[in-house]
């Protein structure tokens, strides 16, 4: 746990502002795997992507919900902010904004280890997931962190492993998940 806390202590100190090309964005590798093993995109709705309007603040979007990303080859990794990524790429595709859109990220000055790296991306879509409730249905939720965390060896469920415990150590149980949840246990 040193590695990260200490990534997080010397956060400030590490990133820089930059204004990039969306173009120019790609999701980190092990994003990219937790999307295979379950995009959560597919669990928003069970209609089309809304359709934007004229009027909405795309730029705002970005600082609502960032993007952090490290540099890559010629190509920036997008580590948190996946949201955003696909709200501004569905405004190009809809025309609203230009397709060589640029907006501002938060850039890393080097690349973080795998392990850093993971616990971000965690921290991010859990956060996404459990405190901006983008996704109500539980049963949807526990499927998303079943395939997000790992479980331990011995442990009943992904409730009550490492990676789960240095995000939300108070949720042990289904019945702790319900309760942050506000919701029913049966519905877990």
């Amino acid at each position: 746990m040193k590695e990260l806390e200490r990534f997080e202590a010397t956060l400030f100190d590490n990133v820089e502002l930059k204004k990039i090309a969306l173009e120019d964005l790609i999701s980190d590798d092990i994003l990219e795997r937790l999307y295979c093993e379950a995009n959560p995109m597919s669990l928003l709705r069970t209609q089309p992507k809304v359709n934007f309007n004229s009027e909405y603040l795309f730029n705002f979007s970005t600082l609502q919900s960032p993007v952090i990303v490290y540099a890559f080859r010629r190509h920036f990794r997008y580590l948190t902010g996946s949201f955003t990524v696909d709200n501004l790429r569905t405004g190009v595709a809809q025309k609203l904004i230009s397709p060589d859109y640029q907006l501002t990220v938060i850039v890393l000055k080097k690349k973080p280890s795998e392990f850093v790296r993971l616990r971000v991306i965690q921290f991010d879509l859990t956060d996404n997931l459990l405190d901006k409730c983008f996704v109500s249905d539980t049963k949807k939720i526990m499927f998303l962190l079943k395939k997000w965390f790992k479980k331990d060896k011995g442990k009943r469920s992904i409730l009550q492993s490492k990676e789960w415990r240095s995000l939300y150590p108070h949720i042990t149980s289904t019945e702790s998940l319900a309760a942050y949840l506000s919701t029913s246990k049966n519905y877990i």
